[in-house]
């Protein structure tokens, strides 16, 4: 990945969870995208989309409704090495756990719903 990355400027896209999840926090992240961030050198670049209050996965219902998705600030990998990883980890997603409460609270009116069943 690394040699696409810095050779061609190739873009990949990772979801860090691995999947989606659909409770209040984002599920642990994975390490494997902030490897291939470290070792290019490369940007992370940090999507948050906010909660699907209107899917209801238990009852499998997913009813209409409208989700927020916002593009953070990038983070630069460069002068990190493998070592820095977990605080990397740990600092983009405290950045994106911060911003999914609020886009998700903020969701809920966008969706007329009072409260989150």
């Amino acid at each position: 990945y690394a040699k696409a990355i810095n050779e061609k400027q190739a873009k990949l896209l990772f979801l860090p969870e691995g999947t989606r999840g659909n409770g209040d926090k984002l599920l642990p992240f994975k390490k494997g995208c902030f490897h291939v961030a470290v070792e290019s050198q490369a940007f992370i670049q940090p999507v948050v989309i906010s909660k699907y209050h209107f899917l209801k996965s238990k009852a499998k219902i997913f009813n209409r409704g409208q989700n927020i998705i916002k593009i953070l600030p990038e983070v630069s990998c460069a002068g990190l090495s493998k070592d820095d990883i977990p605080a990397l980890m740990e600092r983009v997603q405290k950045m994106m756990q911060r911003e999914y409460e609020q886009l998700s609270e903020e969701s809920l009116s966008i969706n007329n719903i009072s409260e989150v069943h």
